[in-house]
């Protein structure tokens, strides 16, 4: 059996303004990406997002909806980590400006191009906007340079 560690990440759009919400993330992966944490021992997959977008925004997401997954498997831990991605446009509440998680703030999609992303978040971010994509996975090549191992795939 297979261990797997469930994470999870929210792409919030404000249907008015066509903004996406951002973190500044000063913790673990550094630079800005989408709110998200860890899903909590039993707790079930959409009240976790819903839970760690709050706790992370201050925004209460109404309805979400899975578009995609990011996983990988890690080796030293003997575990699988599994993203699950949601969007929402739909929401109540007014944004926190900072947490200790970060600063959080509304922005242009386009303009994320010029900020300092979390790493492979660019590619992440095929998974949300690209309907034929549902996957973002690190796969492990064995025959490949130590350096080079991990191959990083779009399904």
């Amino acid at each position: 059996m297979e261990n797997v560690k469930l994470m999870n990440m929210c792409k919030i759009m404000n249907p008015e303004t066509k903004e996406v919400l951002v973190q500044e993330r000063v913790k673990s992966w550094q630079g800005i990406a989408f709110p998200g944490g860890k899903v909590e021992l039993g707790e079930s997959i959409v009240p976790s997002i819903k839970r760690e977008v709050y706790e992370e925004t201050g925004l209460k997401l109404k309805t979400v909806r899975i578009c995609g997954v990011k996983d990988w498997y890690d080796k030293q831990s003997k575990e699988r980590q599994l993203i699950i991605l949601f969007t929402s446009d739909n929401y109540e509440g007014d944004v926190i400006s900072e947490t200790s998680e970060g600063k959080v703030y509304w922005i242009n999609e386009e303009e994320l191009k010029n900020k300092k992303l979390a790493d492979d978040f660019d590619k992440l971010l095929e998974v949300f906007n690209k309907k034929e994509i549902n996957e973002m996975v690190y796969e492990d090549n064995e025959n490949s340079d130590e350096n080079l191992r991990w191959d990083l795939k779009l399904y």
